[in-house]
């Protein structure tokens, strides 16, 4: 059975703009909506979404995620061996099953491709030791064909794939297409939906914009079947409404996706969905927190009527 995990980011905005809401926040109502667990950003600046980083804090995480019968996965970004060493040690205070990153630094990607091979090859045995595998995530950075020749080049059992659902449209690469690619490693997802939106000029390649799942374009159902039949036990929800990423450079090969992207026209979009989420959390805070819980709680009702969300509630 697919454990379904509710993701820090899809209330990133509850965090930074509501009195009082902070990791336990958090794990309660994950508890309450019926989630097997939660996906927890755990890094700079200021650790927010994990609401602090110390070692008793992060002890008392741990014990309130068990007390909600919950699991926990956390999240970070970067292969530096130091990096991932601290943070191997902040998942085993907070007793989670698995750490995500991706790649950052310089923008030459054959670089960060180098470095990732290297860096995660020296941490793997480390990963080994605390018992925690490390799972690099087609982000922003990198197409699923990079992270499959990285992994790859690691082979070990404790360097695997974190799939997400959308990140890889950036660079034109169909989901379908990034899932094959990272296949023989993925342990973990993402499940998140988009539209893509046309360029305004000429020359540039057009915008990702985060929609309530089962609203976009993206095969969320198709995908989460596929992860399924590949004994995929745990794929995180996370809620992107509003969330905005420039297209990047082509990589994809473009085999079978003849009619990707679709663009969708933003005229024919809710004018809800495209909202400047900082000019609103000066100008209406309340009323920006009112739409990412009306985008979650959408999200949750199209997710109860598929098999993944069917033990999900709407509290």
């Amino acid at each position: 059975m697919t454990k379904l995990f509710f993701h820090s980011f899809g209330l990133r905005y509850q965090y930074r703009h509501k009195p009082g809401f902070d990791i336990f926040s958090l794990i309660d109502l994950a508890a309450e909506l019926g989630f097997d667990g939660i996906n927890v950003s755990a890094q700079l600046p200021g650790y927010i979404e994990i609401s602090g980083r110390e070692r008793d804090h992060l002890r008392k995480v741990r014990r309130h995620v068990e007390d909600r019968g919950l699991l926990i996965d956390i999240e970070t970004r970067g292969t530096e061996v130091a990096h991932l060493s601290d943070c191997l040690a902040m998942a085993a205070d907070v007793g989670a099953g698995h750490l995500r990153t991706y790649t950052t630094g310089t923008s030459d990607r054959r670089q960060r491709v180098a470095e990732a091979k290297l860096n995660l090859s020296k941490i793997a045995p480390m990963a080994e030791q605390v018992g925690i595998p490390i799972l690099l995530e087609n982000h922003e950075d990198l197409c699923g064909a990079e992270v499959a020749d990285i992994l790859a080049s690691v082979n070990s059992p404790w360097i695997r794939a974190l799939f997400d659902y959308v990140n890889s449209m950036l660079f034109f690469e169909h989901p379908y297409e990034s899932l094959e690619a990272m296949k023989p490693w993925v342990t973990s997802a993402h499940l998140k939906d988009c539209v893509l939106l046309p360029p305004v000029r000429q020359g540039e390649g057009g915008t990702m914009l985060g929609v309530p799942i089962g609203a976009g374009i993206t095969p969320v159902a198709e995908l989460t079947e596929k992860l399924a039949s590949l004994g995929i036990d745990r794929i995180s929800f996370e809620n992107t409404w509003s969330y905005r990423a420039p297209m990047r450079d082509r990589r994809s090969r473009g085999e079978g996706h003849e009619s990707f992207p679709q663009w969708v026209d933003p005229l024919d979009l809710p004018a809800d969905w495209i909202v400047e989420a900082a000019e609103l959390a000066e100008s209406n805070p309340t009323r920006l927190l009112e739409l990412e819980m009306e985008a979650l709680h959408e999200s949750l009702r199209w997710l109860r009527n598929q098999s993944i969300g069917a033990g999900l509630t709407d509290a």
